[in-house]
This record gives structure tokens, sequence and C-alpha cells, in this order.
């Protein structure tokens, strides 16, 4: 061989390479003396650690030795050997390899005498193989299995194939195609025949095919080819699965999801999905109209961020990210802007399926139109904030600005009571709702009277708070004079003159003052101008001495509350709990009354936050719960019908808070014999909202025993719906504010349904208190509150008349006497 052979050779050698095949030259002696990349591939063996190493030294060479013989005999006269034999690699491995094994014949410089050209067949040997095994199978397969040449004529049928097609086997052999296809199924020929003549495998290919009979069926073919021993294609093998009932139920679901698609339109819910493996998105037109594109308009994380509202982007892009790292389920509210420009709000749910291996495998999103809702719940969040009756900020909003102002601490802030004096003449001498209008008009003068930036609030009752920025303590009390002088003027009911005076209790904050604080001082000065004979202005001193007036009355009836139980001043009335629609009495709420023995009857809202300021609404907590709980059980032991009656309680904070609470319950419970679950403890739902932490343990504790927990005057104050869970509440009391609204404004039952749904929501009981009509009855009977309590039926009572109000209220013969007073 000369360099120009050689260099053939190398080339050659290349040439083969780029289809991975194997190289080897040998001298005389079997020494390598040529190694290309391929073959240190195949056996393990880099080029430099085999050259001029002898051939059978590597050990390379599996057998049979009589092949190795043959090989060297043909080589010897001269003649190409080819054929099969196995190998072995540097770890040991074993393979098929089909070679061609060529002398090198003539003079040359280069020392070559043989060239061994291979291939790994293992892949052929083993499809060979399992050709084999399946070929055992194909009789007793229940698919049908087909063997067809290139050209689509029927070369094996099975017995699967008899019977899915009814032609024996003889009928089928020899035959093409045309056997089996319709002339509309093109199935067959485009996508078959197309396999049989290349390469590849085909799977899941569809068609519909007829049997002898003449009936069709849908078939799913998979398509593998057939090779000689040669290793040439000579046709193919076709296994056909019936999959007519498959198609069946496909075709229900797709009905189904039609349908699906119909209820999503009603119900306002729209859906998109995602195949992470194929990157195809999917969408229901409900949700093309609910996001804002149009329906044939393929969707993208990138085109949902542009319809989306602005202040919303960042919050879909922290939902993307989530969904990216691993979060299998996301719930977010966001927003879209339609194009007249109005704003939409959106519910969605993002959840993520999971394949076997633990990849993501599709998307699923619904989203639902909550704008409704949300616009209900604006309203709902407007009466949280304000106050029912006069549409001003209540006790919560106020107590909020208050507490933001301090917090600046920009300028001096001042906060004024105002308070009328002997409201209840009012209502009682013309009725709740003129009071109620002679309240609006009085918020009216106020907001008049105070600067643009003050803000003006009812506190509750009667009581109004005006809260003031950039303002002294005796710029101030001229602003109170100002508003009492506004209120002098008479105020018109239908012709009528009222006419009414306001006491006004004015403190300036101090370096430490917080909302409460500043607060209880002014209202600590309005109570003293009370004391003092009402219709003035008084100016909380944080220095008592310095207004011995205000401190002696405030002392005076500090001093009164600390003795009041140790002289039997203290005593307890109850109001009935009454059954919507039935009217049965099924309990009573317990109300603490003060008998001063100078001061005559005090109002509660006048001791019990100084009781609270004091301290004194600890002991005194435990007596009224000791007390009701005892007199309650003596109603369900001794009065026919009372044997189910409930008690409520009401409890403040500060109760809640103390160390020996759970104690002062067991307790009571243990004392009296009550079973726990007839106990509701009352706590008003404002101040439970003012409150940054709650003792989680003490709530567990008593619904673990199974004492009640009842949010009073519900809907005043601003809860999270997620307090209802963890506070483990059962009973919402609504406030009569809301019940007031009645018949009035139009939305009052809305929001009261409102709430009847979040009850329903967290499976709480419901209790409407305040009811004064039977107007007011009979819509919460229509809206569907199961209990109420008011002065409707009646007033709070003394415990000796309890007994014939629960006997009476069993038959009914009292409860037209109490609505004749009611209405009158």
């Amino acid at each position: 061989m000369t360099a120009e052979d050689y260099d053939d050779l190398l080339m050659q050698s290349l040439l083969l390479e780029e289809i991975g095949q194997s190289v080897i030259a040998l001298d005389r002696d079997w020494r390598v003396t040529y190694w290309n990349r391929a073959s240190e591939r195949l056996y393990g063996y880099a080029a430099a650690e085999v050259q001029g190493r002898m051939i059978t030294e590597l050990s390379i060479i599996a057998g049979p030795k009589a092949t190795g013989k043959e090989i060297a005999d043909t080589l010897t006269s001269g003649r190409t050997w080819a054929g099969e034999f196995w190998m072995r690699d540097r770890e040991g491995r074993k393979f098929p390899i089909h070679v061609t094994v060529a002398p090198v014949r003539g003079t040359h410089p280069v020392p070559v005498a043989v060239v061994a050209v291979s291939k790994d067949i293992s892949e052929r040997k083993h499809a060979e193989a399992r050709l084999r095994r399946m070929s055992a199978l194909v009789e007793s397969s229940g698919d049908a299995i087909i063997g067809a040449d290139l050209d689509g004529t029927v070369t094996s049928w099975n017995a699967g194939a008899v019977r899915m097609f009814g032609w024996r086997a003889a009928e089928a052999l020899g035959r093409d195609y045309r056997l089996l296809t319709t002339r509309t199924d093109k199935g067959f020929k485009d996508e078959v025949l197309e396999h049989l003549q290349t390469s590849g495998f085909a799977t899941g290919v569809e068609a519909r095919w007829k049997r002898k009979d003449g009936n069709t069926i849908d078939v799913s073919l998979t398509v593998s080819p057939v090779f000689d021993d040669d290793g040439r294609r000579v046709g193919g093998s076709v296994i056909a699965r019936d999959i007519t009932e498959l198609k069946r139920l496909q075709s229900d679901a797709d009905k189904e999801r039609e349908r699906l698609i119909a209820a999503q339109e009603i119900a306002h819910v729209g859906s998109i999905e995602y195949d992470y493996a194929t990157g195809c998105w999917w969408h229901s037109e409900e949700y093309a109209r609910l996001i804002g594109g149009a329906p044939d308009e393929q969707p993208s994380m990138e085109r949902i961020l542009s319809l989306a509202h602005p202040d919303d982007r960042d919050l879909l892009g922290d939902v993307f990210r989530r969904l990216d790292e691993g979060e299998r389920y996301v719930e977010y509210e966001f927003r879209v802007l339609t194009k007249k420009g109005t704003v939409r709000w959106l519910h969605a749910r993002a959840r993520v399926a999971q394949a076997p291996d633990g990849r993501p495998s599709r998307l699923l999103v619904t989203v639902m139109d909550t704008t409704e809702r949300k616009r209900a719940q604006e309203i709902l969040e407007h009466q949280a904030f304000h106050d029912g009756l006069t549409g001003l900020p209540n006790r919560f909003l106020l107590t909020k600005i208050l507490q933001d102002l301090l917090d600046r601490r920009r300028s001096q802030v001042v906060v004024m009571f105002v308070d009328v004096d002997r409201f209840k003449l009012v209502n009682d001498g013309i009725g709740h709702g003129a009071g109620d209008a002679v309240l609006i008009q009085l918020g009216e003068r106020i907001r008049e009277t105070v600067r643009e930036a003050d803000t003006v609030g009812r506190f509750g009752g009667d009581e109004f708070v005006v809260v003031c920025e950039d303002l002294g303590p005796g710029e101030g009390a001229a602003m109170a004079e100002r508003i009492r002088a506004s209120t002098r003027d008479g105020f018109d009911l239908d012709g009528r003159k009222i006419y009414l005076n306001v006491s006004i209790g004015v403190a300036a904050a101090g370096q430490d003052d917080t909302a409460e604080s500043l607060l209880s001082g002014a209202d600590a000065a309005m109570y003293a101008a009370k004391t003092a004979g009402g219709d003035r202005t008084e100016v909380y001193d944080l220095e008592p001495a310095n207004d011995p007036e205000q401190a002696v009355a405030r002392l005076d009836l500090e001093s009164g509350l600390r003795t009041a139980l140790e002289h039997g001043q203290m005593h307890l009335e109850y109001q009935p709990i009454i059954e919507l629609p039935g009217g049965n009495t099924v309990g009573f709420e317990a109300l603490l009354r003060w008998t001063h023995p100078s001061h005559g009857m005090i109002a509660p809202d006048i001791f019990i936050p100084v009781a609270e300021e004091t301290g004194l609404i600890v002991p005194i907590g435990a007596w009224v719960m000791n007390q009701a709980l005892t007199q309650a059980q003596h109603w369900r032991e001794t009065v026919p019908g009372a044997e189910d009656l409930s008690i409520a309680v009401n409890i403040s904070v500060r109760q809640l808070l103390d160390a020996d609470f759970l104690d002062v319950v067991d307790r009571a419970i243990t004392g009296s014999g009550i079973d726990p679950l007839a106990l509701s403890l009352e706590i008003t739902e404002s101040v439970l909202m003012e409150q940054n932490q709650l003792p989680m343990d003490t709530l567990r504790a008593l619904h673990a025993q199974g004492v009640r927990l009842s949010i009073d005057d519900f809907g005043t104050g601003y809860s999270s719906l997620s307090y209802l869970k963890w506070l483990f509440a059962r009973v919402l009391k609504i406030d009569r504010t809301f019940i007031e609204e009645l018949g009035k404004d139009p939305h009052g039952a809305t929001l009261i349904e409102l709430i009847l749904g979040t009850a329903r929501s967290y499976g709480l009981d419901v209790i409407a208190e305040g009811v004064e009509t039977r107007a007011q009855r009979d819509e919460l009977i229509r809206l569907g509150v199961p209990k109420a309590q008011g002065y409707f039926w009646h007033h709070p009572m003394p415990a000796a008349q309890v007994p014939g109000w629960v006997t009476s209220s069993r038959t009914g013969a009292d409860v037209s006497a109490a609505e004749t007073k009611a209405d009158s």
C-alpha cells in the first residue's frame, strides 16, 4: 500500500467515523497500527493505550474461537470476511457486532496488513429478540396483529384479527389494505404505509376500519417496521385495538365539556389550561369574556399581565413566580380593565397537576367574576366604618383616625366628647324614630360648626366625638362652646320643635397619650360636665388636683363603685332571647344595673368604663358570672319549659385577659351546676378588634369546654372574617343599627343577608338585637334570622318576673300584649 493508499484509508475511516463505525488496522503480527475514535467509544480504550499492542492482548474478542480461526483462514487466502460475533469492552460488557475484515495487499511502507470495520448491532439484535418473543404472543393477543409488506399487502393475520374483523386468515392473506379501509378513510394509506416505508415507528394512529359484516369500528394503530436477516426493511407489523367504546366515551366527555362550558357562562366562571409538555394553552369562551380578550385569542402570561390593572401586575407576577418555583395551589384576587375602562374583579384559583415523576404536567386556572360581591363588600365595609344612622365615622374609625394623628405627632390634637343631656326623655316622649331624626340633625350641625379638616363621628347612642388637629385646649373649649350654641336652635320634627342641651368634654393630647387614654379623658370631662348639671363644657386636666370639681365627681363615682357590691347596690336584669318565627323564649341576656344611694340609677355606659379603667370590672364580672349562672340553672330546674334555657353574660377584654378568667368561669359553672353549652360569653366586636393580641389558649379552652363566644354588636367594628374562625366564635349578634334600617334603607336588608351568609359559612348562630316594631320582626322572619331580642317583646326584667314570662311566652299569652305596648 502506498502512502496515497493509506491516506485513502484514513479518509474512508473518517467517513465511517461519521456514521459511528469502528476502524482498526493491524500489521502482520496482529499489532494495532490504527484505532479511530469510534473504536475508543465502542471498546473503552484510547488509541494511545492500544497502539503497538497485539489485538489478542486486549481481551476484546469474546469468541467463539472457531470464528477467529475462520477469519484467519479467509484472510490468509486473500479474501475478505464479513459476519457477526461477540466482542467485549474494557468493562467486560459483551455485545454483538457486524464486522468486515479485509487483507491489505501489495508492498508498501505503511505497516498495515488487515483492516477491520465493525458496528455495534445490539439494538438490532434486541429488536429481533423482541420480535421473536412477541410472535409467541401474537395468536393469544386480544388485539388484531397484522403483518404487511411495504406495499400494504397482508402477510400475517392472527386470531385477534379474525375476532375483530371477521375474515379468516385464508381470506385476508394476500389482500391489500383496502380490505379494511373505508373510502373516506385515508389514515392507512397516508400514515401507516408512510411509516412502513420509512424508518420510524408510529403509535396512536386512529382510523375507522370496516368488518366483514359491513359495520365499521374505530381502531387505534401501532405500527412497527419488520426487517429481514440482512437488516433490510421488508414490511411492518400493525397492532389494531378496538377503541369504538373509548371514542363513544370521549364523545360523551366532549359533550359534558360543552355542558360545563355552558354552566361556566351561566355562573360567570371561566377556565384556562396549560400543558407543560406541549406548551399549548386552552381557554373557555367565558374566560375570554371575563379577562377581556378575544374568544379566538391565544392566552399567555404576558397577555394576562397586559390586561390586568396596573396596580395588580406585581401580584400576578408573584403568583406566576410561585407556580414556577413548585407551588401547587395558589388562590388570589385581581382586577382587569375592560375595553370600556371599567374595573372588573376576578377571584382565581390556580392548581398544578403533577406527572408520576413529580414534574408539572398541567396548569388549571379557574376565574370567577366577583365584581358584584366586591361592591356588596364595600357597602358592608362602609357600614363597618360608619354609623348606620348618621353616616358619620363610627367608634372604630374614630379610634383609628385619632391613633394615626397621635402616631404622627405633627401638631396638637384635641378630642371632644359631645353627649345629649337627658336624651332618654326624647326617646320615651316622642319615640325612637323621632329620636333618630334628632341625632341625624345634631350630627349635621356639629359637622357644619367645626372646621373642614376636623372629624366628626358617632360613638354610640347619643354620644358624638370630634377629633381636631392643630388645636390647643383653649381653642378646643371655644369650639365646644360654638357647638353648644349651635344646638340651642330647635330641631324640626314634622313641624314640631325639639330643644336640646349638650354636655361636652374636651381633652388635649399629652406626650404619652394613646387614642384610648385621650378618649377616656374626654369622656371623663364630659361626665364631669353632666355631674355638674349638664349644658356645659369641661376640659380634662392631666392633673386632677387643678380641677377639684371634676376630680371630686370622678372620685365619687369610683369610690361608690368600689363598695357597690359590698353594699348590695348592684343587681341583674334579664332580657329574653326569642326564637323566630315561633316566638318561644330560648334564653336570656344578663344585664348589670347599679342603684347609687345618692344619684339613683346610674347608666351602665357611665360606670362600666370606670370599672374597666380601674380594674374593678374583674371582681364585678366574677360576681355577675356567678349570679347569672346560678339564677339560670334555678330556672332550668324549676320552671316548666325552661329546661333548655341559655344564659348570655357580657364580658370585657380586660376580663378575658385576666389570668384567673378561666378559673372564674369554671367555678361559676361548677357552683351552679349548669351545662357549659348553655353559657354564652358576649364581647363587643369593636372593642375586640382594638386588641393586638388575645389569649388564644383561654379562647381555645373555653371552646373545648363547650362555652360559646358571642360577638356582640356585629357589623359596627371591622373584623376580618378570619377572626371568626380563630376566635372560636359561635354566635353573631347583629347590631341594633342594622335593625333600625329595616324598612328605611334599601341596603338594610342586604347587609343583614350578607351577615347571615357569613354566619352560615362559618356555622354560626345569629341573634338580632334592638327589635322594637312588628315590621322589624316580620322582616327578620322573612330574611331567615333565627333569633332576636328587643323592646318589642320585653324590656330587661327583674329575675322574679322571668318564670311568669317563660310560661306565658310558651303559650303566646303575653306576646300580643307586648306587641301592643311596643307599637303604642
